[in-house]
This record gives structure tokens, C-alpha cells and sequence, in this order.
């Protein structure tokens, strides 16, 4: 009976320290009693939504739950997290993608490096530098670790795999960490990726942005700052990164990881080098952890990073809130001026949206197939045809209030936008013809 009453005992006395919950939930708040919402119910229904979550020892029974199924029963108590051999975690979205279940098809992905190509000579007679960058994914890298049940339903065809042969054979550049960690997977010294996180180590992260700044200096002649490290910390418990598959399982204690090393990163500025070239990675969250080590503000120059191409990094923060940009009001040819090189950095998972929209606004503002002056023509054609369409008209007005825009400038992006789809059906068009060329001289 006594242990029984050790919640309420906690909740009015409080004798242990609760360790609060991990993981994103919006918590119910404490209810403010009044005559109103006493006489009208409103706080007793408040009261008991938050009741049960500020019952005492709450987080404790909580853990020990969730430790009974990952230990015991050898479950995962989280839908979003797959418990895979040995311990290995895994989340649902990645391995989806390595399963191939969210595969966009050749064609759209051939599409998206169609168009990379043919912007390619418009942006290089400008002096501007583009290429892409595949994060390694961990279910590749420990595929051995994934449950059986979910490996024979591997599909014959994903994105990564799809994107990786169409790269080789165009002529964008790209480097590809996803093949490279594997690689170096018996060789390193370190683990390049771990158990329990989902990004790769800060060690392999410190690699990859090693060989990526060698990899520019050789390709384009530069003389960036190299990156170094002061020492390592070598140890078995996941820090940072290295943790956040974990963290949210809300465990009582935790197995030991791998060998994990932890640099202490700087860049190294002490050789004279020239002023470095303006950066602009538009990717995923692989990328953060080299723009906080400096990648875009000490290898280069004032360095945006714009995470999904929605929330732009150093601009993270206007008047408290955060800036989220609406891709469809990018002035590209504004962008192009301003930055020298643009990467495109993202992991398997969400290479089935290579670019996030920005290849195709990309595109649409460098048109090869179309002049100007012709371009000009087709946006008004566009714009009045918008302006003929009460409703089209009417959700341009509502799109233009909602970003703080011009009527005129949203009518315009939306008449781009179907000059953009106009060039993708002509793409199409002769990517399907040159199939049918390819089928014939066979």
C-alpha cells in the first residue's frame, strides 16, 4: 500500500529528482481556475488532461516501461524507431527509402539531372559552380543490422542507387559519402557511423568535410582554409548526434556504443589564402554540423545554409521568429550574383526531392531552349491567363498576402512556374525520343 501512495507522495512532496522526457511533444499546461470555467466544466476538463502528465514519478515508470519492451521483448516504444540486431536503431523514413519505397521513378529523377545539365554552361559562363553532395545513409551502411522482415521487401530500384548511375554518366559533378563510407568501413579506425544516431559521426562528419574542401581545391583550383583538429575524445557513450535515436526510446540506462572519436574541430587560417568564394548549400541536416564548425563562414565566404531551401541559416532569426522562405519567391538570378558555388547536400532519404524545389527555380530562370525575349512573351501570356481565372487569380492573391509580396511578383512566379512546366513536357519529349532513337539503332 505504501508503494502505492509514493506517486501522490512524490506529486505533493518531492523526494526524487525526475529526469524530464525526451522527444517533441507540446505539454498540456497547468489550468488557471475561475468562476467561468469552473461553473462552465472547462477547468475540470483542463485538469484532467493535465493530471496524468504531472503525476508524480511519471518519467520513472515511463523509462522503466519503455525498458521492459526494448530489453525484454525486444521492441522499440517508438513507432518512428525500428530495434534492429545487436541494438541497432533505425528510423522508419530512411529505411523506407533504402527499401525503395518512396523511389520517384528513372524519369523524374533523370529529369532533375537533365536540367542540372543544362544549366550547367549558362551557370559556368558566369564563373558559377554547382555540384551535388550524397550523405551516406546509416541503414546502407549497416544493412547487415536490419531485421530480415524488412529486407525482403527490398524493391529492385531506389532513389539513391537510380540518382548515383545517372550522375556517373552526366556531366555534373558529385561526390557520393554513401559509396565512400562503405569503403572505408573495415579500414577506419573510428566508426564513421553509430548505433544509436542517425547522421553520421562527428568523426566521419569531420572526414567528409575534410575530403569535401580537398575535393574543391582540386576541382576548381582554389586555395580554401584547410580543417584540423586540436584532439580526439575517445569513448563508447554517444554524445550529441550520435544519440538522437536514442534519446527519444526514454530508456533507464543504455548500452555502450561503438568506438566512437570526438575531434575538437578549428580551421586552420594561418596560411595566407586568398578571399574565399561565396557558399550556398541548400540540403538537409547532414550539412549542419560542418556550418557550425565553419564551413561557410571561415572556408568561405559569408556562407548561407538553407535547410529544405525553407529556413535560412545565418538569417535563422528575424524579430524573434523564425525566417522560413517560400522557394517559389526566389529571385534566382539574384541568388546566382550573389554566391559562387551552390551544393545540393542531402542524405537517401529525401533524394526523391533532389534540390527541394531549388533545381527547378534553378532552371526555369536560366530556360537554354528559350531566348529572353521569348521567355517575356510566354510569363505575360501566363500572367493574363491567371488574371482570366477568377479562382487561379484569387489563390495568387492569397499566396502574395501570405509571404508579404507584391500581387505583380506572385503573378509572376506562378506564370514561371507553368513556363517551367511547359520546358519539362519538352524535356520529356526529347528524353523519350532519344529512348526510342537508343531502342531503334539496337
Amino acid at each position: 500500500m505504501g508503494v502505492l501512495f509514493l506517486p501522490l507522495l512524490q506529486s505533493i512532496y518531492p523526494f526524487y529528482k525526475e529526469i524530464p522526457l525526451r522527444g517533441e511533444f507540446v505539454p498540456v499546461p497547468k489550468p488557471i481556475l475561475n468562476s467561468a470555467n469552473w461553473f462552465d466544466g472547462g477547468f475540470q476538463f483542463d485538469e484532467e488532461n493535465y493530471r496524468p502528465e504531472h503525476t508524480g514519478l511519471r518519467t520513472l515508470f515511463v523509462r522503466l516501461y519503455n525498458q521492459i519492451n526494448y530489453s525484454l521483448l525486444k521492441t522499440s516504444p517508438n513507432k518512428n524507431i525500428i530495434l534492429g540486431k545487436d541494438d541497432y536503431l533505425f528510423d522508419t523514413k530512411h529505411l523506407n527509402s533504402y527499401l525503395g519505397n518512396d523511389y520517384v521513378g528513372d524519369k523524374e529523377i533523370g529529369l532533375k539531372v537533365v536540367k542540372l545539365e543544362k544549366v550547367l554552361d549558362t551557370l559556368n559562363s558566369l564563373n558559377k559552380k554547382v555540384f551535388v553532395v550524397i550523405a551516406p545513409s546509416k541503414v546502407r551502411y549497416f544493412s547487415e543490422y536490419v531485421p530480415e522482415r524488412y529486407l525482403i521487401r527490398k524493391k529492385e530500384k531506389n532513389n539513391y542507387e537510380e540518382l548515383a548511375k545517372q550522375l556517373s554518366k552526366s556531366k555534373v559533378p558529385y561526390v557520393d559519402f554513401s559509396a565512400w563510407f562503405l569503403s572505408q568501413k573495415q579500414k577506419s579506425k573510428y566508426s564513421l557511423m553509430n548505433k544509436f544516431g542517425i547522421h553520421w559521426t562527428k568523426y566521419g562528419e569531420y572526414l567528409a568535410m575534410d575530403s569535401l574542401i580537398n575535393y574543391m581545391n582540386r576541382q576548381y583550383n582554389w586555395s580554401l582554409p584547410e580543417v584540423k583538429h586540436r584532439k580526439l575524445t575517445v569513448t563508447h557513450t554517444p554524445q550529441f548526434t550520435d544519440r538522437d535515436m536514442l534519446d527519444p526510446l526514454n530508456l533507464r540506462w543504455q548500452n555502450d556504443d561503438l568506438l566512437l572519436a570526438y575531434p575538437d574541430v578549428y580551421i586552420d587560417s594561418t596560411k595566407p589564402h586568398k578571399k574565399g568564394p561565396r557558399l550556398l548549400v541548400v540540403g538537409d541536416s547532414f550539412y549542419r554540423g560542418m556550418y557550425n564548425w565553419g564551413m561557410g563562414s571561415d572556408v568561405f565566404d559569408r556562407g548561407e545554409y538553407w535547410y529544405y531551401n525553407r529556413i535560412i541559416y545565418p538569417e535563422l532569426y528575424e524579430n524573434g521568429k523564425i525566417v522560413q522562405r517560400d522557394p517559389m519567391f526566389t529571385d534566382m538570378h539574384k541568388i546566382i550574383d550573389k554566391f559562387d558555388i551552390i551544393v545540393f547536400f542531402q542524405t537517401e532519404q529525401n533524394l526523391h526531392d533532389l534540390g527541394f524545389s531549388f533545381i527547378e527555380r534553378l532552371y526555369a530562370s536560366f530556360l537554354p531552349n528559350i531566348n529572353e525575349e521569348e521567355k517575356e512573351i510566354r510569363i505575360e501570356y501566363y500572367i493574363d491567363l491567371i488574371k482570366k481565372d477568377p479562382a487561379w487569380y484569387n489563390s495568387v492573391k492569397k499566396k502574395a498576402k501570405k509571404w508579404n509580396k507584391p500581387l505583380e511578383e506572385a503573378l509572376r512566379i506562378d506564370a514561371t512556374y507553368m513556363l517551367e512546366q511547359e520546358q519539362d513536357a519538352k524535356i520529356k519529349k526529347e528524353i523519350k525520343a532519344m529512348e526510342i532513337e537508343k531502342k531503334k539503332n539496337r
